[in-house]
């Protein structure tokens, strides 16, 4: 990820586990909390992932993402590089669901939601206004975390048997666990190990995820791209490309150009920066 430069005068963030069952549909709290000097603006940038969050979030000025805070928001899957305006200080805690978490919980589509940050209460109702009052009121993460898991489990309590028996669902969480490897360059072969054909991968993705599964794939392939030259194993490009399951160089150079904004040589060189793998502002 791209944290803020040098001048900033704090920024710290934090990931814990949840316990169990909420691991059904969401994976981890996360949290960021920054205060920058005033002079100098800076634009957060992640390459994110195919998941859904729901996050409380305080800013100095009172304004985030175009929307009032403090509030309770829900980050859809973003497309594109993640950017966001920091203020000059500010807080999120968030909870990062599973790829399709949401949408199972909730038993409705996502696919409205991509590249969207709107009001929690549009999908998770009014009392979604007292989890971001206790959750602002908590001192410290851990305590934060705990509250979010009570109201996770009592959102999650009446429909873990129909979640658990959703069997789409259960295909969304499959597929993505093979894109995550990079044996999997090509959705056919996903498909054709979960037994599915990739219209029926199409159609899932597009209620659960709120992208297509080619775009799934290809992202974590982009991300095992930056994540390559920032261990310093880019060297080889031509290589790296054909590994990631790039028909060449070329092709490889387009889409990280297109995605990242800037080739992988020019990355490779630190002659851009560029976003780094990650979630907003997730670590």
């Amino acid at each position: 990820m791209l944290w803020p430069a040098a001048g900033s005068e704090v920024f710290t963030s934090d990931r814990l586990a949840l316990p169990e069952p909420l691991s059904l549909v969401a994976s981890h709290y996360w949290s960021v909390t920054w205060r920058r000097e005033a002079s100098e603006p800076f634009r957060q940038q992640v390459l994110g992932h195919p998941v859904t969050h729901l996050t409380v979030e305080a800013a100095e000025g009172g304004r985030i993402h175009g929307l009032a805070v403090p509030a309770a928001l829900v980050h859809g899957v973003v497309t594109h590089v993640f950017s966001v305006d920091l203020p000059v200080a500010g807080r999120v805690a968030g909870l990062a669901f599973r790829p399709g978490g949401m949408a199972a919980l909730l038993d409705v589509s996502v696919r409205d939601l991509t590249n969207r940050v709107v009001p929690a209460e549009s999908l998770f109702g009014e009392s979604v206004h007292q989890l971001a009052g206790e959750v602002l009121a908590e001192p410290d993460d851990p305590a934060r975390r705990d509250v979010v898991a009570r109201h996770l489990d009592r959102w999650l309590g009446p429909h873990v048997e129909r979640i658990r028996s959703d069997a789409a669902y259960r295909t969304v969480r499959e597929a993505t666990a093979l894109m995550r490897s990079r044996e999997h360059v090509a959705l056919a072969s996903v498909a054709a190990q979960l037994h599915v054909s990739p219209r029926t991968l199409q159609r899932l993705f597009a209620r659960y995820v709120g992208a297509s599964p080619l775009w799934v794939l290809r992202r974590y392939r982009l991300q095992d791209a930056v994540a390559a030259i920032d261990a310093g194993e880019g060297e080889d490009l031509a290589g790296l490309a054909a590994a990631l399951g790039f028909a060449d160089h070329a092709h490889l150079a387009r889409a990280f150009s297109a995605v990242v904004g800037t080739p992988p040589s020019v990355y490779r060189r630190g002659g851009a920066s560029g976003p780094r793998t990650g979630t907003w502002p997730r670590p």
